[in-house]
């Protein structure tokens, strides 16, 4: 069982294009005067014992000079590999994990998830809908919820070492099989999540608009 005091490495996956924004990679993006993956990295430093960043290979060296405090590394192919890469060099316990596309997270969520994690095992910050969703097949409705029944994933996310390490090798067995979130990776490999609520203002800059509402909440970056 990992140490509850343990050493808590933040693993920050931005080794993607950006192709959904159309912009690049969305970690360089310059929003008030500086990239994203400055503003993130400025929070994790202040939670936990060291930062891990993944990027595209040819960003290293760029991404290496913004962020003298970290370490830098190549990331994978896709999301869950840029992960495994970055768990195998962190030196942490707790494997902490945040997008770089989520700057407004909060200091006290960060810490929460944290929290929750020491005592549990493996937590994750969710945000739940103000109305009811509807879950569908085939354009059939054919199951709804409350909104406090379901929550939107959301990071950080914590894993404790030995948790990580039981959701790489499952995903090993399994080639092929692609999570958005790591949190539904630890799920397949049966590893229990327990949800700490999460923060609107959370939200992952992904579209043309999220890109024009970030623009906007420049008092919550700092």
């Amino acid at each position: 069982m990992a140490d509850a005091d343990g050493m808590v490495s933040c693993l920050i996956p931005a080794a993607g294009t950006g192709e959904r924004l159309g912009l690049g990679p969305k970690g360089l993006l310059e929003l008030h005067g500086r990239p994203l993956l400055c503003w993130v990295a400025d929070k994790a430093l202040q939670v936990a014992d060291e930062v891990l960043v993944a990027v595209p290979l040819d960003c290293v060296e760029t991404t290496a000079a913004l962020l003298p405090q970290c370490r830098v590394i190549a990331g994978g192919d896709s999301r869950q590999d840029s992960i495994a890469m970055l768990a195998g060099q962190a030196r942490g316990d707790w494997l902490l994990v945040h997008d770089a596309a989520r700057p407004f997270v909060s200091l006290a969520l960060f810490q929460q998830v944290i929290a929750t994690a020491r005592q549990h095992g493996c937590a994750g910050a969710f945000l739940s809908p103000a109305v009811p969703v509807a879950r569908l097949r085939e354009g059939r409705v054919v199951e709804a919820h409350a909104g406090h029944e379901v929550g939107i994933f959301q990071t950080p996310q914590v894993y404790s070492r030995a948790d990580m390490n039981r959701m790489l090798q499952h995903q090993a067995t399994v080639p092929g099989w692609f999570a958005q979130s790591a949190v539904q990776l630890a799920l397949a490999a049966g590893i229990e999540v327990h949800a700490v609520p999460g923060e609107a203002h959370n939200f992952k800059i992904t579209t043309a608009g999220d890109w024009h509402v970030a623009q906007h909440l420049g008092h919550l970056l700092a």
